[in-house]
């Protein structure tokens, strides 16, 4: 532990108590699938790999997945990633993504109470203190305790606004997490695909303006986001978003955040072994999100604050 490549590093945030924290992103657990451009038929594997690496380790504070933990939202997904998460031996939290929840024309989709039930502190969005961090969890999926999302363009209710407003004004340490990408690593993603000769795309976050706008004006720090699969920092209007690499497709990594009085390391935590890479890189090598992937990963870090 401890020589994991870094993916970056930031002045802020800072916590007046040494803080770990795991962060997950886009697993899109299948079981059922095979193939396509998320190896969907390796994603219990990665699973499996990633609670055995986690559990390896003592100086977890907390566990944090933020979206797309399964494909197709469908109950037996959940069943099959509760199995294996059942045997994390961290506290875990989540956030939905566009994949969790999402209609299939049928009432065979989880619901967004449900995944309230078995994955937050209580609803969404949530403010959990985790060591010395406040963690405030958003939900950028359009389901509502009424109906389940249709679309997996995100979206933030009107209240979410008003209650991030209120905690970035009232709370210490604030870390926030959202799954839909904000403006500054989709336009990466989006000029990447001008660029080279390769398909792909990525579902739109309808009031994603907004929320960079209240981050803006209640400074928050740092705000992580998942749903693109591409390692990046990106900073607008003074908001730093660090977008993760992704569990299930290539690369097949999590990432540590470890928080202290100086700043915030984020370390790569690959899970896949040399001969899985390869296949999960062979898979996706015509889709965009892959082969920016790849093109980030090869000058880490993405940023180091600490040397400006």
């Amino acid at each position: 532990m401890g020589k994991e490549p870094i993916l970056a590093q930031f002045t802020e945030p800072v916590a007046g108590e040494n803080t770990r924290l795991a962060v997950l992103a886009d697993l899109h657990l299948s079981v059922d699938g095979k193939g396509t451009w998320r190896v969907s038929h390796r994603t219990a594997d990665r699973l499996e790999a990633a609670v055995r690496s986690l559990n390896e380790r003592s100086d977890l504070d907390a566990v944090l997945f933020i979206g797309d933990l399964v494909q197709a939202g469908l109950p037996r997904e959940y069943e099959a990633f509760d199995r294996v998460i059942g045997e994390l031996d961290h506290p875990f939290f989540a956030i939905p993504g566009n994949h969790d929840l999402i209609s299939r024309g049928s009432d065979d989709s989880l619901e967004l109470a449900e995944f309230e039930r078995r994955y937050t502190p209580g609803e969404l969005p949530y403010h959990e203190r985790i060591g010395g961090i406040d963690l405030l969890a958003l939900n950028s999926n359009r389901s509502t305790r009424d109906s389940v999302a249709d679309s997996f363009e995100g979206r933030l209710e009107p209240e979410t606004f008003a209650w991030l407003e209120d905690k970035l004004e009232t709370v210490e340490r604030p870390l926030v997490a959202v799954h839909h990408a904000l403006p500054g690593t989709r336009s990466l993603l989006m000029d990447t695909m001008d660029r080279l000769p390769t398909s792909g795309g990525s579902p739109d976050f309808e009031n994603a303006d907004e929320l960079l706008a209240t981050l803006a004006a209640g400074n928050a720090p740092l705000v992580l986001t998942g749903h693109l699969h591409v390692p990046g920092v990106v900073t607008m209007s003074g908001v730093r978003e660090f977008t993760l690499p992704s569990l299930g497709p290539y690369p097949s990594a999590y990432t540590v955040l470890e928080i202290d009085g100086s700043g915030t390391t984020a370390r790569l935590h690959p899970i896949a072994d040399y001969d899985d890479r390869v296949e999960a890189f062979a898979h996706g090598i015509d889709h965009v999100r892959v082969q920016l992937s790849a093109a980030q990963l090869a000058g880490l870090p993405l940023v180091d604050e600490s040397s400006q």
